[in-house]
């Protein structure tokens, strides 16, 4: 889990609370608990934190894409949150074995965050996605990890597979290897969210959406600034020009000259 990405579920996480959107959280694959741990330091009160993932029946697991282990989780979870047991469910199983109604069983209700980072093939994708929207309390949101990963194109194709017919979810952003969905009515409390805590960020059209897509690297030191609106007041005036456009000249005639030398090589 990339930083940006905590940062992000976090980020959403106070948009709920603000909003006073309840429910409880849950992650399909949770590994050794990483992200799961987030998600339930997020939790509050009586909601529940479940975590599903086949752990040591890894023959199950047909594209090798996790490792889980029950005992690393269950350490993990007492070592980094001091977890109260009785707030966590796990259910040890393959996910495409539930339904949504199961997975609000397992909670006792919907929920306002779920992660889904199971078996990345496209069928395992799909069904994870369906159950997720059938559990999502209103105004919840749904994470999926490696859409965009190359190394692992059964996710995109599992949510192609999925968006084949019109859905009550959209995706409304993307960042740090994750792809966020919401109901659409709940769309516009999340996207401002997102776009004050990015670096940089584009909106593009996405599976009948126009998403928020998030750029968490540090910016270099033009665009920098070029943000500055001390500098951006000044820019234009006489001397900063000149030096300007001398700096632009500069470069430009460098690129020529790189280039003119590479091709006689």
């Amino acid at each position: 889990m990339l930083p940006a990405a905590a940062k992000m579920i976090t980020t959403l996480s106070a948009v709920q609370d603000a909003k006073r959107i309840s429910g409880n959280v849950a992650e399909i694959g949770v590994h050794h608990g990483k992200l799961f741990i987030l998600l339930y330091l997020l939790s509050q009160g009586d909601e529940r934190a479940v975590a599903i993932d086949l752990f040591g029946d890894q023959m199950r697991n047909i594209d090798h894409s996790d490792a889980g282990n029950l005992g690393k989780f269950r350490a993990n979870l007492l070592r980094y949150a001091h977890a109260d047991l009785r707030r966590v469910v796990v259910h040890t199983g393959d996910s495409r074995e539930l339904h949504g109604s199961a997975l609000k069983r397992l909670a006792g209700g919907p929920y306002r965050l779920i992660s889904i980072d199971g078996g990345h093939t496209a069928e395992n994708t799909a069904h994870d996605l369906a159950i997720a929207v059938e559990a999502l309390a209103p105004g919840g949101v749904i994470i999926l990890d490696d859409y965009f990963n190359e190394m692992w194109p059964g996710v995109c194709e599992g949510v192609h597979r999925y968006f084949r017919e019109p859905r009550g979810i959209l995706p409304f952003a993307t960042g740090a290897n994750k792809t966020f969905f919401c109901a659409s009515g709940a769309i516009a409390l999340y996207v401002d969210s997102l776009r004050s805590i990015a670096t940089k960020t584009l909106e593009h059209d996405f599976l009948g959406a126009r998403i928020l897509c998030c750029d968490f690297d540090p910016l270099p030191f033009t665009e920098r600034v070029g943000k500055d609106s001390r500098w951006r007041a000044v820019k234009d005036t006489g001397p900063l020009r000149i030096a300007r456009q001398a700096y632009h000249f500069a470069r430009a005639m460098r690129s020529a000259i790189h280039w003119h030398l590479v091709n006689r090589i």
